[in-house]
């Protein structure tokens, strides 16, 4: 496994996860109060920050694991970062991404045309953005075991 697919399978876990926590912590707050007077600057913010340190970590933690196992097993650990097929799925995933980042900005167009309050349309594209990360990694994944 490549350091690219293995960035993959952190994303695959860390874009569904950063989604629910921070979707628990907004529907929490709503609650006691209405969604347009919820707190969701900061947790978004947290959010977005929390997903790229979780997929360093976790591409960190699975270079280690190989490493070990490599070793374990007296072979050379493969850390390559890819070659033209990793790149061929890397665009293919992103291929299906910008289909469902794009619905995402349309979404968000729309509710600012009808001028309703900056939650909305924000949360559109923070959910247009989590669903492209898992469509993308989702893709990627399916590509290298079955190809392309």
């Amino acid at each position: 496994m490549t350091m690219t697919e293995r960035t993959v399978w952190a994303s695959l876990v860390a874009f569904p996860l950063v989604g629910l926590v921070y979707f628990t912590v907004i529907l929490t707050q709503a609650a006691d109060r209405p969604l347009e007077e919820v707190s969701w600057v900061t947790p978004m913010l947290w959010a977005w920050g929390s997903l790229i340190v979780l997929i360093i970590v976790g591409v960190i933690a699975s270079a280690i694991a190989t490493g070990i196992k490599a070793e374990a097993a007296g072979e050379k650990p493969d850390l390559e970062d890819g070659d033209e097929r990793d790149k061929l799925i890397e665009r293919f995933g992103n291929a299906r991404a910008y289909t469902m980042s794009s619905f995402g900005g349309l979404v968000a167009t729309v509710l600012l045309m009808l001028d309703v309050d900056r939650f909305w349309p924000a949360n559109a594209l923070f959910l247009a953005g989590l669903l492209a990360g898992i469509v993308a990694a989702g893709s990627r994944i399916r590509a290298y075991r079955t190809g392309l």
